[in-house]
């Protein structure tokens, strides 16, 4: 019987996906649908005045451009790519194209479900539709060729062999089919995949534009890398002659020499684990406490709330200062995040916040260090507006790639004649004001690359977030041990 119930389920998909797959949008329903994500990014995303500032984009005007091309009736793949640009505008990684376990959850448990038009009824073709916008994306590419972004310069990564000629590590990346890839980057930068902002050279890049080189029709490409034009094949492989080395994703505490303790949390997950390792690992000779919290992209808040309550030998104070939509003034349950304040610059949810030493509290009284690099987002970064805010923790690294700090989970929209459900980022935490005023800033800047050879020698060769490296080689940690 349940054999039964699964094939009947698989058939069903398949029958879904099918009739997805031959829809067809009438040119006035995907005007209609991408002016409705206009209006609630307009509406409900809270930092796009913010992002404009940063940026320089007008949301208003790339949504326009972005409909202008739309001519006639277009396959559903084709809307669905449309609304991938859409939210590539506002450049959030919290707004996207939903999936069915996100809509479940949200439908299901998130007290801001009241907010919005889904039901459960919107999983049935959610996977499909995202599936329709990662296939066209990657099912194409073959091509390994990689690069790195670094302070302002695109440099080839995995060394390949070309006619005659070897491309090294580190050969610059100056052009894609004749353009400065600056350019290149500015002018596609909505078609691409993971495109980001870099607050310090102030200019838009992407380490990982080839994964949508054929969405802009260029299966074949050219790219001159240091003095050689190399002309590729998204479709065909190239010869690489080296990888680069894997990175550890596991959580790790460990003692650095005699008196500093190292936590690495690559995402906020696990919280007995942080909690049980801290206790284990902990001794009465440390003066500084690690926690590393570079490439985390997130989880749960609670997780570095509760690890802080076994360090901290007095309580860490901080202030949750949250704008929200004015709209959503009245939502009940944000009432339980704090006051609800309303002021002539907008809507606010505010809380003076105190973690509590426990009754297992090691009462720790030295230095405590938090690395930052541009990619710690979500819940790692309300961790960072925690640190920026108090005196006692020491934030230290690099900007941040996207408006980060403290922020309530995404809402959720469905555009009413596609059926395509999508996340939407709706707060900002505006705890630096002026300071701050996009909390990716750090107290201390450290330029974690140092020569550009060895940096890229040493993601070629070595785990760079094993323990031989981070005591050995690594620049943030090489600070916090001369400071």
């Amino acid at each position: 019987m349940i054999k039964r119930i699964q094939y009947i389920i698989i058939l069903l998909f398949l029958s879904l996906a099918s009739n997805s797959s031959s829809q067809i949008v009438t040119k006035q329903k995907m005007q209609a649908d991408l002016e409705f994500l206009k209006d609630i990014v307009c509406q409900y995303y809270t930092p796009l005045l913010l992002f404009e500032e940063r940026t320089g984009v007008s949301v208003k005007d790339e949504f326009k451009l972005l409909a202008s091309q739309i001519n006639k009736d277009e396959s559903m793949e084709y809307f669905l790519e449309m609304v991938r640009e859409g939210l590539n505008i506002i450049n959030d990684p919290h707004s996207r194209i939903a999936d069915s376990r996100q809509i479940k959850w949200f439908v299901q448990n998130s007290y801001l479900n009241s907010i919005g038009n889904i039901t459960l009824k919107d999983t049935l073709k959610a996977d499909y539709y995202l599936s329709c916008v990662s296939d066209s994306m990657f099912r194409k590419i073959k091509c390994q060729i990689a690069m790195k972004y670094i302070n302002g310069k695109y440099y080839n990564l995995r060394p390949f062999e070309y006619h005659n000629a070897i491309i090294k590590t580190g050969d610059i990346i100056k052009k894609i089919d004749g353009m400065p890839i600056d350019e290149f980057i500015e002018k596609n930068r909505l078609r691409l995949f993971f495109s980001c902002w870099d607050p310090i050279h102030k200019k838009w890049f992407c380490e990982y534009l080839k994964v949508a080189l054929p969405l802009l029709g260029k299966q074949q490409f050219s790219m001159k890398i240091g003095d050689q034009q190399v002309d590729l094949d998204c479709a065909k492989p190239i010869k690489i002659l080296k990888k680069e080395a894997q990175k550890s994703s596991s959580p790790m505490i460990f003692q650095i020499g005699n008196n500093t303790l190292y936590i690495r949390m690559p995402a906020m997950m696990q919280k007995e684990w942080y909690r049980n390792e801290f206790l284990k690992n902990y001794t009465t000779s440390i003066r500084k406490i690690i926690i590393d919290i570079r490439d985390n992209s997130g989880g749960d808040d609670s997780v570095w709330q509760d690890l802080f309550q076994y360090i901290i030998d007095r309580p860490l104070k901080y202030k949750f200062y949250v704008q929200i939509p004015d709209e959503m003034k009245n939502v009940g349950t944000l009432k339980d995040f704090g006051d609800i304040i309303s002021l002539s610059k907008g809507t606010y949810v505010t809380k003076n916040c105190s973690i509590e030493p426990n009754a297992q509290s090691v009462h720790f009284q030295g230095d405590i260090y938090i690395l930052q690099n541009r990619y710690t987002y979500s819940a790692a970064a309300a961790l960072s507006s925690v640190a920026w805010q108090n005196e006692r923790l020491k934030l230290i690294g690099e900007p941040t790639i996207a408006i980060a700090g403290y922020t309530f989970p995404a809402l959720m929209f469905k555009l009413p004649n596609s059926g395509v459900v999508v996340d939407l980022a709706f707060s900002v935490d505006r705890t630096g004001k002026n300071k701050n005023k996009y909390m990716d800033n750090v107290k201390k800047y450290v330029d974690s690359v140092g020569d550009v050879g060895t940096y890229l020698d040493q993601i070629m060769n070595e785990d760079t977030y094993s323990k031989d490296y981070l005591m050995g080689k690594d620049k943030l940690i090489q600070y916090v041990l001369k400071h």
